[in-house]
């Protein structure tokens, strides 16, 4: 996803435009999985969840940071 969207709007951001529906909904469904994976954690299991949300974290704060109009949800990154 990272790739496709530094191909679509430019890697530093100057060819912006509207994410196709497509890409939003791609967006959507990784935010649903990786909320639904940290959910999935016991309480005996917080380092394992802490290092997940390192790992895959930063790449969603990537991800938040190169697009706009995304939900409040994704504040919490």
């Amino acid at each position: 996803m990272k790739v496709e969207l530094d191909d679509s709007i430019g890697v530093s951001g100057e060819n912006v435009k509207p994410l196709s529906s497509e890409f939003a909904d791609a967006l959507k469904t990784v935010f649903q999985r990786y909320t639904t994976y940290l959910d999935a954690f016991g309480p005996d299991e917080t380092y394992l969840r802490k290092k997940v949300e390192t790992e895959l974290g930063s790449k969603m704060i990537y991800l938040k940071m190169r697009c706009s109009g995304l939900g409040s949800e994704w504040g919490k990154y």
